[in-house]
């Protein structure tokens, strides 16, 4: 029945596209450690209508940093967002990949049965949560190798793979890390969460009829969020990072570096999410129907 996950209704509209202007306008001339022209505009649409930061604005009004800095000494800088915890400890209790030894089993036999040598070297396996292009949550298991990032879309109740989907890192364009943001015109309550981008759509618009057809396989570009259990689990730090996106982003990030052949953007900054009403999703997702749980009598 997790097959219906996929078959989201919701009329939707725009494209994507993230603009690193305001980061290059505070910055100057700052050196870019990653080597990497921050100037030319990254992929997803809708960054740009969002207000800038106050530090931007102080600039454009004239004051000097100089002044502002000798008035008051400067205030730390929050470098996560306040962060809203999915589903309450009792409700986490039904997710089947909260049991123990259910995610270790599952992610060996994806190992074992899913990477071949020439995938590369095996650098990380995580449960993280796929938000798709229709803002859907959806339970994924994540591979990371030096040469691609698999998603694999696995059975938690009938201990199976369903699907998977490799990605290499050649392909990829952009990765953005950021906190997960909606267009300021729209009616979706925040998400006070991070996440992270791989992105391999070259700076192009998503084409209308891949934007408006929710059964789009080519979306080309894939988002990640923590897993929900991260904030329920009271084990070692270890067990708590393989749902943890944060670990999952600097792996793939030193991943990339380290391809000579890569010529992948990082940023750091918002991803914005093209969802306007979002009452499908919204039903979606706070029902966890992208989760294996069980359900009443009812196990799906």
């Amino acid at each position: 029945m997790s097959d219906l996950l996929d078959d989201d209704l919701e009329f939707r509209g725009g494209t994507l596209q993230l603009s690193s202007e305001n980061n290059t306008e505070e910055q100057g001339g700052s050196s870019n450690t990653l080597g990497v022209n921050t100037s030319k505009p990254s992929v997803l649409s809708g960054a740009d209508s969002l207000p800038s930061n106050s530090s931007t604005s102080s600039l454009a009004e004239g004051r000097p940093q100089e002044a502002n800095a000798s008035a008051a000494p400067p205030e730390p800088q929050t470098v996560y967002p306040r962060y809203d915890v999915p589903f309450n400890r009792e409700n986490i209790q039904d997710f089947f990949t909260f049991r123990k030894g259910v995610v270790e089993s599952a992610i060996q036999e994806c190992i074992t049965v899913l990477l071949f040598p020439e995938d590369g070297e095996y650098l990380g396996s995580w449960l993280l949560t796929e938000i798709t292009l229709w803002d859907n949550e959806k339970e994924r298991i994540v591979l990371l190798t030096s040469r691609l990032v698999m998603t694999i879309k696995y059975d938690f109740i009938a201990m199976k793979q369903l699907d998977f989907k490799k990605t290499y890192l050649d392909d990829l364009d952009t990765i953005v890390i950021g906190e997960l943001v909606y267009p300021p015109s729209s009616l979706v309550p925040e998400r006070n969460l991070r996440g992270v981008r791989l992105m391999w759509n070259k700076g192009e618009p998503l084409p209308l009829k891949m934007a408006w057809n929710p059964f789009s396989q080519d979306v080309p570009f894939i988002t990640f969020a923590s897993h929900p259990i991260y904030w329920h689990k009271d084990d070692e730090v270890e067990e708590r990072s393989t749902y943890d996106m944060e670990i999952f982003a600097q792996k793939l990030q030193r991943a990339v570096e380290a391809m000579a052949s890569s010529s992948c953007c990082i940023h750091h900054a918002p991803i914005v999410i093209q969802s306007y009403v979002g009452v499908t999703s919204m039903l979606h997702n706070k029902t966890s129907m992208g989760f294996f749980k069980v359900r009443g009598k009812f196990s799906f």
